[in-house]
């Protein structure tokens, strides 16, 4: 949205204003800004409420000014004041106060205008320099005092007195041509804006000016650059031509510490090179302009400089590449075009990769002082690489990188094409990705079949995302070959063609397993084990055939009631005692069953016998403590073939009475509820079987206060009395302090 100014350039002096101009069916909106009007010397005051939760920060701010150097602020919680003391016209402006929290933000600007005399003109430039006058020019003042600029005030002053004299006093324009001139003699001017307040500061100009007809010298002679025999000199426009065009400039020179100047040349330009001079000398160069009337004075150079090449480093500039990177699709031409520069010239190679390049049919290089372009033709993808440019003088080596892709087709797969898991009706193919992707992604791969006898190929599918596909629907007993190709998005690759297949099963039928292993035995039942099949004919074993015979026999037969047992191990339960048994064992995959492993060694069921054991855990190697009143839980693990029979016993309590006893074939559990400190002290638990016997002992602390349930037999009498209301609190203590002593005495 932009604000358009509707009053005049003054304020106005009453609340109401009739807005004219306003197109009929537009929406308009429309602020009112108060101007402050204060007579120089005297106090700006601005003050303005406010209000926010939470509270804002306040700051008033002035466009190209620091008020807390001038202004004096002071704010509190609802409100702020801003004074000036003594204002001038530099005061005037814009004050912009604003309010900022959590909320959001509210600023409003305060115009302030200061009544003074008005601020310097603009900087005074000059033109139609003759013997006896100048055309000087200004621009109007920033600050206008806060009332129209009347007129201008010119004067003059010669360069060698102070006093000014008045040229002009109700100039109304700026511009002003001061005549009466004394040739030759240098002039100051300054010019003062006045209001109706009066007048203001002068501005003035910082050098003297010689009214005459020649131009003034020309400014700033620089130089630009030397080689070992030349100097390249450079300068400005004289301020002003005489009152004729400048129609040549003449150049000079001098040795160093030689008072004779020689002409070096003339030229119309602002430009000129002196060539032929001495390498390793020192010079002094001056410069006049030249009009109709004769030469100016003359402008020498700054300082003097002594003729030889500069030693510069080499470098180049890469910013119209940009990151460096090129793009170029196969069979176009692309060119690597980079500004260069040193001194001396530098002498430029140029590599890819590793591969130095030199100009051939495709291959163009074109390198001057300043620029040096490659350029290839009919680009391959061969083409890409980093290209590396190297520059070198006296002065340094230095190497610059253009990396360059150029993008097609991509190059086929990575082969060979693997077919595995070949069968009846399907196999897997799998392959990698090609080694050149043609500059760009790989989007998909295109697989395709053909039957031996025909030419024809058949596509399979051809939006494949992955190094590997199933191929289905194969004919049983049929040869196929199979190839492959990859696309990215500028075209497809070459194809790899695979080897010859059929379809058909390719499993063998797995190894025998190793011989059935016992792993525990009993009265009547074999527990055995064996290892799996060493190679499983390529396909997965799907479970296994366990066969056993009697001794004195040759008839095998199966255990087992399935067809084949899923895992590596079985019981063999059912056998009869003093009979010993032989066991082998074969593995099935989907082409059938092995041969049978080598026979078990004959093997008799009987009970193992081994020696009782007792584990007990960390926490009841230690003493185990338990609160009075609690519950104690000691469970010990037991073995022991055939299974011992266990005992707990403690010196002073019956156990079996005292707690619960839980055992089974693996563990035995030791339960005591409400335990007091009785309950404290060693446990003793024993295994034993006909092997032998083990004891452990396991230690208890009991912690806590100990409480006791007494059971207090009172007589009738004695309970009607404590359910009375009709007897005294003493009365019914009475009663229970003398059948507690009756209970005392008979625990004695």
């Amino acid at each position: 949205m932009r604000w358009v100014k509707v009053t005049s350039k003054r304020p106005i002096a009453e609340n109401r204003y009739r807005v004219t101009g306003l197109i009929e069916g537009n929406e308009y909106e429309f602020h009112v800004m108060q101007t402050h009007i204060v007579r120089a010397g005297a106090s700006i005051r601005l003050f303005i409420a406010f209000s926010g939760r939470p509270v804002p920060t306040a700051v008033w701010s002035k466009a190209d000014a620091n008020l807390s150097l001038r202004a004096d602020i002071q704010t509190t919680d609802s409100f702020s004041t801003l004074t000036v003391e003594e204002c001038n016209r530099n005061d005037a402006g814009k004050y912009v106060f604003t309010v900022e929290n959590n909320s959001g933000s509210k600023s409003i600007t305060f115009t302030v205008k200061v009544l003074d005399t008005p601020g310097p003109p603009g900087p005074i430039t000059f033109k139609d320099v003759t013997r006896g006058s100048i055309t000087l020019m200004w621009d109007a003042p920033v600050l206008d005092g806060g009332s129209r600029i009347h007129h201008y005030v010119v004067e003059k002053r010669e360069a060698s007195r102070r006093s000014w004299q008045v040229v002009s006093s109700k100039c109304t324009r700026q511009i002003f041509k001061v005549t009466d001139l004394a040739e030759g003699v240098p002039y100051y001017y300054r010019v003062s804006a006045e209001n109706e307040y009066g007048v203001g500061e002068p501005c003035e100009l910082t050098e003297p000016i010689v009214a005459t007809e020649e131009p003034a010298p020309p400014k700033r002679l620089d130089i630009v650059d030397t080689t070992k025999s030349s100097v390249v000199l450079a300068w400005l426009k004289p301020d002003h031509d005489g009152g004729s065009r400048v129609t040549g400039y003449l150049l000079e020179m001098k040795q160093k510490g030689s008072d004779k100047w020689i002409p070096a040349g003339q030229t119309k330009q602002l430009t000129f090179t002196v060539e032929g001079l001495v390498e390793n000398t020192e010079y002094e160069f001056r410069v006049k302009a030249r009009n109709d009337a004769g030469y100016s004075e003359p402008r020498e150079a700054f300082s003097s400089v002594i003729i030889k090449e500069p030693q510069i480093e080499p470098t180049a500039d890469l910013s119209e590449i940009s990151r460096q990177l090129i793009t170029c699709k196969a069979g176009s031409a692309f060119t690597i075009d980079i500004p260069i520069s040193g001194r001396p010239a530098p002498k430029v190679t140029w590599k890819l990769e590793e591969m130095r390049l030199k100009e051939t049919e495709r291959v163009t290089i074109k390198t001057t002082k300043d620029r040096t372009t490659l350029t290839v033709k009919d680009s391959m993808r061969g083409d890409s690489g980093k290209y590396y440019l190297t520059l070198e003088n006296t002065a340094g080596v230095k190497t610059f990188t253009v990396t360059v892709v150029v993008i097609g087709r991509p190059g086929p797969v990575t082969g060979p094409i693997e077919i595995s898991s070949v069968s009846a009706e399907s196999c897997m193919l799998t392959w990698k990705e090609p080694e050149d992707d043609g500059g760009s992604d790989i989007t998909n791969y295109i697989v395709e079949k053909r039957e031996s006898g025909t030419t024809a190929w058949q596509l399979v599918n051809s939006s494949v995302k992955r190094t590997q596909i199933k191929v289905t629907r194969l004919t049983k007993y049929q040869e196929y070959s199979f190839r492959v190709s990859s696309e990215n998005r500028f075209g497809v690759s070459k194809p790899l063609e695979s080897k010859t297949i059929v379809a058909e099963h390719p499993f063998d039928t797995p190894a025998a397993p190793s011989a059935p292993r016992v792993v525990d035995t009993t009265m009547h039942s074999i527990s055995l084990a064996w290892s799996k099949p060493t190679y499983d004919g390529g396909a997965d074993i799907l479970g296994y055939v366990l066969e056993m015979k009697e001794e004195g026999t040759e008839q095998w037969y199966r255990p087992h009631t399935t067809p084949t047992l899923r895992n590596a191990e079985f019981t063999v339960t059912g056998l009869k005692t003093a009979q010993k048994y032989q066991f082998r064992v074969a593995a099935t995959n989907v082409n059938g069953m092995s041969e049978f492993s080598e026979s078990s060694a004959e093997i008799e069921p009987v009970e193992r016998i081994e020696k009782p054991e007792l584990e007990l855990a960390d926490d009841l190697r230690k003493t185990v403590t338990v609160r009075a009143g609690g519950s104690l839980r000691l469970m010990v693990s037991v073995s022991g073939r055939p299974a011992p029979v266990i005992t707990w016993s403690k010196q002073g309590i019956d156990l079996v009475s005292r707690g619960i006893i839980d055992t089974t074939d693996s563990y035995t559990l030791l339960i005591v509820d409400k335990v007091n400190r009785y309950d404290a002290g060693k446990y003793v638990i024993e295994a034993e079987n006909q092997s032998g016997k083990k004891s452990a002992t396991i230690s208890v602390k009991v912690y806590g206060k100990y409480y006791y349930s007494y059971t207090w037999l009172l007589d009738y009498s004695q309970c009607m009395l404590l359910r009375s209301k009709k007897f005294s609190h003493f009365q019914r203590k009475f009663v229970v302090l003398n059948s507690m002593k009756l209970f005392e005495k008979s625990k004695k």
